[in-house]
Formats: C-alpha cells, sequence, structure tokens
C-alpha cells in the first residue's frame, strides 16, 4: 500500500490543494524561490511543471502505460535512519545490538563488512567527523528502541553533502522546508532539541554547523523523505530523491513506488495509463486510514490540507472506510460526515427516509473507543479478531478503516503464518481467506486501482488460495469416494 509509496498546468478544481515538495499554503524558505530540481533525462516521460496551486510537480509529456516504468532506479540524494528509530547500522541500516562497533568512531555496525564498504555514506560522511569528537551512543542508549541520537545523522548527511558538493547544494536549496509552519506548530523546537542542540553543543560541532542551516535539512526530510523498508521491516532508514518528491499527493495515486533496500534505489511505475499532461501523483499516507486519520497524518507529517477526490468525497468514492452503521435505521443505511473536509463536521444518515445527525463528538468519542480496543487486539490469537469484526460490524460499515486493517492482517496471515501455511489450512479457512481477499480487492480497485502494490499483492494472495482450495477440495472428494467404495465393497 503507499505509504512509502509519495497533485498540471491548468489544475483540475477538484484535485488537492497542496504538493508536500513546495511551499503553498505556508511561506517558503526565501533561498528557495528560484531553484528546481536536476532536469529529467533525455526521453523522460514527464517534466517538471510548476502550478500556482500546488508548486512545482511532475508532469506526463506523453501517454504513459499502466505499469510502464516512469523513474527508473532513481539514486537517493541522501539516506539516513529514521527519527526515534532503534539503533540500526549506519551503512546498511539493519537493526544492532553493540556487539560490533566501528573501529574508528565506535557507532554501532552490523559486521565487519559494513566498516569495509568504503563507498557506504557511513564512511564517506559522519565517522571522520565523529570520531574526531569521541561522541558515541552509549551502552544504555543502545537499548532503546528510540534512541534520538540516530535522528541526528540524516541532517548532519545532508549539511556535510551541500558543504562538499557545490552542485548538490544547489538541488538541497531547491527543496521545501515548510520552516515558518514548523515554528508555527512547534516541530522547530522539537528539531532543536533532538538534533540541533545534541550537534553543536553536545557534540561540540557548533563552528562546523549552523542552527539554520541543521534546521533547513530537518524540514527537508520531513516534507521530503520517503521510507526505505524491506519485507520483514529489519531495515529503517529515510531517503531524499531529487525528482520522485516532487510528485505531488493524492489519495488515490496513479503511480507505484518501489525502494529497493540494499542499494535505496526508487523505481516509479504508472499503477493506471497516465494521459500527457496529466500529474503524476503518489501518496504520503496509508491507503486504508479513513479521512479524518489520512488528513491529519498529512497535516502532522507534511504540513498541508489535503482536498483531493477522496478526501472531499463523503463516501470515500464509494469505498466506506470512514462510514458508520446508523443506530435509527439499525444499519439499514450509514452515516457520513455532512462535510469531509471539516473535523467538526455533524455526520448524517443517507437513507432518505432517516436524515439523522451526530455531532463530531460523538462520532470521535465512538472512533477513539473502538481504535483503542483494535491497538489493544492480541494479533497471534486469530479468533479473538474475527471476533472484534463480527461485534463491530453492525456499528462500523463492513470497510471501515478499523476493521479493513484487521481484515487486511488476517488476509496476509492466512496463509503465510506459522502452522496457517496454505497446505496446512481446513478449508473453511481458505474459503475465509478469499472472501477476505476478495472484499480487499472491492477497495483496493477505488483506493489504488491498476498494477499497484496493494492490488498487485491481493490478487496474488487470491490466486494462491484459490488454487489450494480447489486441491483441497478434490482431495476431499477423492477420500469421500474411497470411503463410499470401502463401504460398499464386495
Amino acid at each position: 500500500m503507499s505509504g512509502l509509496i509519495i497533485t498540471p498546468v491548468p489544475l483540475p478544481p477538484s484535485i488537492g490543494t497542496a504538493c508536500p515538495s513546495d511551499g503553498l499554503l505556508y511561506e517558503s524558505s526565501p533561498q528557495t524561490a528560484e531553484l528546481t530540481a536536476a532536469e529529467p533525462t533525455v526521453g523522460s516521460s514527464y517534466k517538471i511543471g510548476q502550478s500556482p496551486e500546488i508548486g512545482r510537480l511532475l508532469i506526463a509529456t506523453r501517454d504513459i502505460c499502466a505499469d510502464e516504468v516512469i523513474i527508473d532506479g532513481e539514486e537517493a540524494l541522501a539516506v539516513g535512519p529514521k527519527q526515534a528509530t532503534h539503533p540500526v547500522c549506519l551503512t546498511c541500516y539493519r537493526r544492532v545490538d553493540g556487539s560490533y562497533l566501528c573501529p574508528r568512531c565506535q557507532w554501532p555496525l552490523c559486521s565487519e563488512t559494513c566498516w569495509q564498504s568504503e563507498d557506504g555514506p557511513h564512511q564517506r560522511y559522519e565517522c571522520e567527523l565523529l570520531a574526531s569528537k569521541h561522541v558515541h551512543p552509549t551502552m544504555e542508549e543502545l537499548k532503546q528502541d528510540d534512541c534520538r541520537l540516530y535522528d541526528c545523522i540524516a541532517p548532519l548527511r545532508i549539511v556535510l553533502d551541500g558543504q562538499r558538493n557545490p552542485e548538490r547544494s544547489r538541488l538541497w536549496l531547491g527543496l521545501e522546508d515548510h520552516r515558518m509552519y514548523r515554528k508555527k506548530i512547534g516541530i522547530w523546537q522539537i528539531d532543536k532539541h533532538t538534533v540541533v542542540d545534541p550537534v553543536r553543543v553536545k557534540w561540540q560541532l557548533g563552528d562546523r554547523f549552523g542552527d539554520d542551516e541543521l534546521q533547513r535539512a530537518c524540514g527537508i526530510l520531513e516534507v521530503n523523505a520517503f521510507e526505505v523498508c524491506d519485507e520483514d521491516k529489519s531495515i529503517s532508514a529515510r531517503a531524499v530523491y531529487s525528482h520522485a518528491c516532487l510528485m505531488a499527493h493524492d489519495c488515490v495515486p496513479n503511480t507505484a513506488c518501489t525502494v529497493n533496500p540494499a542499494t535505496q534505489k526508487m523505481t516509479v511505475r504508472a499503477a493506471v495509463d497516465i494521459s500527457a499532461g496529466q500529474m503524476i501523483t503518489t501518496s504520503y499516507t496509508f491507503t486504508l486510514d479513513g479521512t479524518l486519520r489520512r488528513r491529519a497524518h498529512l497535516k502532522e507529517t507534511k504540513f498541508f490540507d489535503c482536498c483531493c477526490p477522496r478526501c472531499s468525497d463523503p463516501t470515500e468514492l464509494g469505498s466506506h472506510l470512514s462510514s458508520l452503521a446508523c443506530p435509527r435505521c439499525s444499519g439499514r443505511n450509514y452515516t457520513v460526515p455532512e462535510d469531509p473536509l471539516n473535523p467538526e463536521s455533524y455526520w448524517k444518515c443517507q437513507g432518505e427516509q432517516c436524515g439523522n445527525r451526530i455531532g463530531p463528538s460523538q462520532v470521535n468519542q465512538l472512533l477513539t473507543c473502538l481504535q483503542r480496543k483494535a491497538d489493544e487486539l492480541n494479533y497471534d490469537d486469530t479468533r479473538g479478531l474475527e471476533i472484534f469484526i463480527e461485534t463491530w460490524s453492525s456499528i462500523l460499515h463492513p470497510n471501515h478503516s478499523i476493521l479493513i486493517g484487521i481484515k487486511y492482517y488476517l488476509c496476509h496471515f492466512y496463509g503465510n503464518a506459522p502452522g496457517y501455511q496454505l497446505r496446512e489450512m481446513p478449508l473453511h479457512l481458505l474459503a475465509r481467506k478469499m472472501k477476505l481477499c476478495e472484499e480487499l480487492l472491492g477497495v483496493a480497485l477505488i483506493l489504488e486501482p491498476g498494477a499497484s502494490n496493494f492490488h498487485c499483492s491481493l490478487i496474488r494472495e487470491l490466486e494462491l488460495t484459490e488454487r489450494e482450495f480447489a486441491r483441497g477440495q478434490t482431495s476431499e472428494e477423492d477420500n469421500e469416494t474411497t470411503d463410499f467404495e470401502d463401504d460398499n465393497g464386495p
């Protein structure tokens, strides 16, 4: 689903209001005004455009077919550990326990192989600098699941890269940091506490790095970075790309993005057909979250209000990820927000003969309570998860984000977890997995249509399960035939 995965000129009125990679709703840094990203390579299927409503964006220069590569293996401008991460190797970003330390700076690495990687970012950027100041995590800090010292590494690499490479410094200056809005909501102060002060005061590097350039690097990462991870979540990193970060946001994106966890190279494919002149979009939020949570997340992390068609539609384009069962209609109709772009909106039943309205405080109280219950579930207890779905389906739409998130988990748990491999599962669980796949595919067809990662993974799971179900049915019929022949033998 989107989330790793991050609105032409002229701008259609129905498209979102802001792009996270440029200053639109909030005052931009003055030095970004005349700067642009590096030009696309010759033969590219896109160009960098400009919209007064959105700012810089990528626009298709020709018709692009679904599944066609738009950006092929773009190198990251910078890669570094995520914020509040557990301790990771500064070369490959896998979790470390402190058993192997860099011989030069004493920061933990995963192995000697990563230490000997001369082209690795740790050797190229901070290793010598940290060694000269004798700063490294303590053993107590290495036991933390949110070791904030790691917050400093990626900003430090951006500043060092800009200082050492004048040409690349121009690219860095072309990326937005939303400094005024970050100051307004307090993130500036958080970054000062977690990054600026540790680097300048605790690490005694105030003579090398100023407050402003470190804050700018923090903002660039917060506004533009993509998450880098692998399937088992053993890698924890973030990366910034010159072109990919110019894709505008849409909660129903027309691309699918993947990052190679080993090389951190970004590949962007068209999820659906994209017409010449159309914006190339991605999503910076989680597909299966409802509108309230998505818009709050985008506001908090990317500093803009999304007004895309999905966010603007009370039913979320018919997916109903936010819809509630109407208490007056006994669940025959569903209640949706009257104004989905207003978190204080009243909610109204869609039934023509009902029109029952519910206040925002009641809705928020209900959703907070149910979300808390969902967060407290034991995800190893599949029966408990199924009971939760059955219990609350009378209150929530079957596609509500709280339920669909659990269904998504179960869909992948069944058939993949130990003790639940496809060949080990009874027919009734195989049938349940197929039903979950079909429900989720109905949502994917609306919210991530075409060759998206979400859609394709569900198709794959469904096909494998259908094949196993058919095999199981055949085996069961053969057994019944054998039993019948035994019972009626000579």
